[in-house]
């Protein structure tokens, strides 16, 4: 499939990817289905590595990306158009608010950064500067979230009363890897608890005419590595009219990752990865809404199509919802255990 291969080269849309690791192999996969997308340029450490990734994804026809070890380099380059950043956690806010600087649109995977103080300083920048700034929260824009938002908003499942789900899988413990690592920001929560609370987030917006209600309290328990960072956390958040989202995310076990909505009438589910769910099941119907490449492609598309428009921000995944995710991070962070 190649529904791009006709486009004209003004109306090309060029990325430069920062970090090349597991994360933006997904992103440069996604490329073919999102309309004048191409991959022109990479920034690595090894330049090395940086080569294989540009090779691995060229098009037919079409020259590799550009591959550089130097970031001012890249960011002078007038032909990008915006950046997507898949560095560590930890190096984020360092990339983001150089191309900011450098007046560069930014995409910048999940999380952000890792508080919400320092989220709320590249915000401003963003809008002192008139640049684009995206947290690459991929849920927000699978067609499967499209079916459920609109089954929760016509009131399929009645009043809501709970949510329950799961974000696990297995890691082996390796005190160097960025999982597991303090210094590359390692940890459940940031990695993937984020899903969790963002689908959290996302259904009470359905449910309430878009505005999420702030927790009332929170019980936590935390499952620290050696390291220091969280290998599994376990989150209650009690929200007003007695509604509640549990949810439990670790390194330490197997999990179908299934996210479920508890109404007065009726219940939803996204039965099996959540993050990237392409099935929706409301009690015994069940609806498939597949992605066309790998789910990657409606960040990709929403992102290009508010750069072009001159927006500072998504209004799909707006600033707000990045700093409120985050402050929910910082606050149940905050009763986390000091050392393991």
């Amino acid at each position: 499939m190649k529904p791009s291969a006709m486009v004209g080269d003004a109306d090309l849309f060029r990325w430069a990817v920062i970090g090349p690791g597991g994360i933006a192999h997904h992103f440069a996969a996604a490329l073919p289905a999102v309309p004048g997308a191409r991959l022109a340029a990479v920034l690595a450490r090894d330049a090395a590595k940086g080569q294989a990734y540009a090779a691995q994804w060229q098009r037919e026809g079409e020259a590799p990306a550009r591959v550089t070890t130097v970031l001012a380099e890249l960011l002078a380059d007038a032909s990008i158009a915006a950046v997507y950043i898949a560095t560590p956690h930890s190096h984020h806010g360092e990339y983001i608010r150089a191309a900011l600087q450098a007046g560069k649109a930014v995409l910048c995977e999940k999380p952000l950064v890792t508080t919400r103080a320092e989220a709320q300083a590249l915000v401003d920048l963003a809008r002192e500067k008139g640049v684009f700034l995206m947290e690459a929260l991929c849920t927000r824009f699978l067609p499967a979230y499209e079916v459920a938002g609109r089954m929760l908003r016509e009131g399929a499942i009645g009043e809501l009363r709970a949510m329950q789900s799961s974000f696990c899988f297995p890691a082996r413990y390796d005190p160097q890897h960025r999982l597991w690592n303090p210094a590359l920001a390692g940890g459940a929560l940031w990695d993937i608890g984020i899903y969790n609370l963002a689908v959290t987030r996302w259904v009470l917006q359905q449910m309430s005419g878009g505005v999420c209600p702030e927790p009332v309290a929170l019980d936590v328990r935390a499952q620290l590595a050696p390291t220091g960072v969280d290998a599994a956390v376990q989150v209650s958040l009690h929200f007003p009219d007695g509604v509640t989202s549990q949810f439990r995310c670790g390194f330490d076990a197997a999990s179908a990752n299934a996210f479920e909505v508890l109404g007065s009438q009726g219940a939803l589910r996204f039965p099996k990865g959540f993050s990237f769910a392409e099935v929706v099941e409301l009690d015994d119907q069940r609806v498939a809404a597949p992605f066309l490449l790998n789910g990657f492609e409606g960040e990709i598309t929403e992102a290009q199509a508010c750069i072009r428009a001159g927006l500072v921000e998504s209004p799909r995944m707006p600033h707000s919802e990045t700093l409120a995710l985050l402050g929910w991070m910082d606050a149940i962070r905050a009763r986390f255990p000091q050392s393991a």
